[in-house]
């Protein structure tokens, strides 16, 4: 486990969402087992009524988890979200382990990572836009942009991150 403590100026934020409801079906079927619920609630994930990472309230802003906590209740298809800085790895790691299906946005959204535990797919993409927000136009010619998506099973992401 990677532990940081202080002040930590390189540190980087991801969120999270996982998908409880298969919204391309009819009737939108709960995609999520009993047990998987229980476990993303354990380790933190909050309701939520967003669809994607940009539609999260940040998770220190009490008022705006206050609303969606009063949305969530009025509605049957919510969803899971998390937001972390630093260690999305763990997360990473717990959500495959679980053959939970995510989607996030890692690194200040530089990149997004989408699992699909039906086919164990881990795929990551490049997110080109946000990175030149941060660091201009001029970058270094890295793998990172060469390669810009990336597909691995999960076992083999477990395997190469072990936590």
């Amino acid at each position: 486990m990677k532990i940081r403590s202080g002040f930590v100026s390189n540190s980087s934020s991801s969120s999270f969402v996982v998908r409880r409801c298969d919204l391309s079906k009819p009737k939108c079927p709960v995609i999520l087992t009993k047990s998987q619920e229980k476990a993303l609630e354990k380790y933190g994930f909050r309701r939520t009524c967003a669809h994607s990472n940009g539609q999260l309230p940040p998770f220190w802003d009490k008022t705006a988890w206050s609303k969606e906590t009063k949305n969530v209740k009025a509605i049957r298809d919510f969803n899971y979200g998390y937001e972390i800085t630093c260690n999305q790895d763990e997360v990473i790691h717990f959500l495959i382990q679980k053959k939970v299906p995510f989607i996030a946005l890692c690194h200040y959204g530089h990149s997004t990572v989408i699992y699909d535990p039906e086919t164990d797919t881990l795929t990551t993409g490049v997110n080109y836009g946000a990175i030149m927000e941060m660091h201009g136009t001029e970058r270094e010619n890295t793998d990172f942009y060469k390669n810009p998506v990336k597909t691995v099973s999960g076992k083999e992401w477990l395997q190469k991150n072990k936590i």
